[in-house]
């Protein structure tokens, strides 16, 4: 009897099972197209591009990339949109100026805004702060008259950096003098040493740009216009056009960059090209015909040479473990973004390794059905698994039961 009743629960737990992996193999079948990941040899967190082959198959959004493991389950990860954002800043010295002042009393540091915008704080650098003294900050144009700004400003809670030099913030009422004095009043007291002063600017970090390829394109010149049509060969995402302009040497050109689509042309922006900056047209797009028109005036037309578009750089960022061989999907026009615990614990996020897809190819179980490919089955996923793993225990418990029976018996 207790054979038999092993042999049900053995067969319920194999349909469960079974059941569960049916789930997995229809989660995958919403996504028309997949790619491998490169081998992973670590564990850890590796940041996964999303360049121009996924990104033309996936949404806009990129709400449809999932991951997932040998084991059909869906991988957690975060976009770089949910990864704390390191400030980057740098630091503008302003030039100090060496004016002999008869008049003062103390020890003076006299710099230049170079900024040429209203100030209301200062950032002061000390050879030492073991002494306590007060500042009087005065402005000038003409580095002849002198008009009080602020008074009395302790020189105190500075900052040590790791030269042994100090950093202090000095807060006053703002000011578009073109130069300020700090004037310390160290009369019979040992003087204060002066570094530099200057602000802190927030240093814009740069956007990496991945190439999507070198674009085919025609021309045709009309009545003082120049129109430039740009063909790919599927629907891109399009952040950057460079233009190879041979000349005329000296230009400046009103462009209006349209992208075509199913409504006809879209207007996207207007620009102007100029002999003087970079040739380089930025926009937002997804498309696979652009056309740029270009007023030329009484002008000669432009001499472009070729044309390249590039998309910005978009990552995911995953814990991956070693060994593993694990699967991107995309292609899924109704999904949703995955809403993962891990956006919770980006600061346990430091040492990211880059990691490649292979080549993007169609998902060999995607089912071209309406009723399937609106379907999410991750909570099914979620919820068979854990009947399956309550499901184990209990018959565990039920056969060692069973067993301690009959050794009693």
């Amino acid at each position: 009897m207790m054979r038999q009743n092993q042999k049900n629960n053995t067969a319920f737990l194999l349909t469960i099972i079974g059941v569960l992996l049916g789930f997995n193999a229809s989660a995958q079948q919403t996504f028309k197209y997949s790619a491998f990941l490169n081998k992973v040899d670590s564990s850890g967190f590796y940041k996964i591009s999303l360049g121009p082959d996924i990104a033309r198959k996936s949404n806009s959004d990129f709400s449809d990339i999932r991951l997932m493991d040998p084991k059909g389950n869906f991988v957690p990860y975060v976009t770089e949109g949910n990864l704390p954002q390191v400030q980057k800043q740098k630091f503008i010295v302003y030039p100090e100026v060496k004016v002999d002042l008869n008049t003062d009393t103390g020890t003076s540091f006299i710099v230049e805004n170079i900024s040429k915008q209203p100030l209301s704080s200062l950032w002061i650098k000390l050879k030492n702060t073991a002494v306590s003294r007060l500042v009087n900050l005065s402005g000038s144009d003409d580095l002849k008259n002198w008009y009080a700004i602020e008074e009395a400003i302790p020189l105190q809670e500075a900052v040590l950096n790791s030269d042994g030099t100090y950093e202090q913030s000095l807060s006053f009422p703002a000011s578009s003098y073109r130069y300020l004095k700090l004037l310390v009043n160290d009369k019979n007291k040992t003087a204060v040493k002066f570094l530099e002063a200057g602000e802190y600017v927030e240093k814009p970090v740069p956007v990496a740009y991945l190439p999507v390829l070198l674009a085919p394109f025609t021309r045709r010149d009309s009545n003082k216009v120049t129109f430039i049509t740009v063909k790919l060969n599927d629907n891109y995402l399009v952040n950057r056009l460079h233009l190879a302009i041979a000349g005329p040497k000296f230009y400046n050109r009103e462009v209006s960059i349209y992208q075509v689509n199913k409504y006809g042309n879209e207007l996207l922006c207007i620009v102007s090209l100029n002999s003087k900056t970079k040739q380089d047209v930025f926009i937002s797009a997804r498309t696979n015909k652009l056309v740029l028109k270009i007023e030329n005036g009484d002008n000669l037309p432009l001499d472009i040479k070729g044309i390249n578009v590039y998309q910005a750089e978009h990552y995911i960022v995953s814990y991956l473990e070693k060994g593993k061989l694990y699967k991107l999907f995309t292609g899924d026009e109704d999904a949703v973004m995955p809403q993962y615990d891990l956006k919770f614990f980006t600061d346990s996020i430091s040492h990211v390794m880059p990691l490649e897809a292979g080549p993007i190819m169609k998902n060999d179980t995607y089912l071209n059905s309406p009723v399937t490919a609106k379907r999410d089955y991750s909570i099914l996923i979620w919820i068979a698994s854990a009947a399956a793993l309550l499901l184990l225990l209990l018959l565990t418990l039920k056969m060692i039961k069973e067993v301690n029976n009959k050794n009693g018996q």
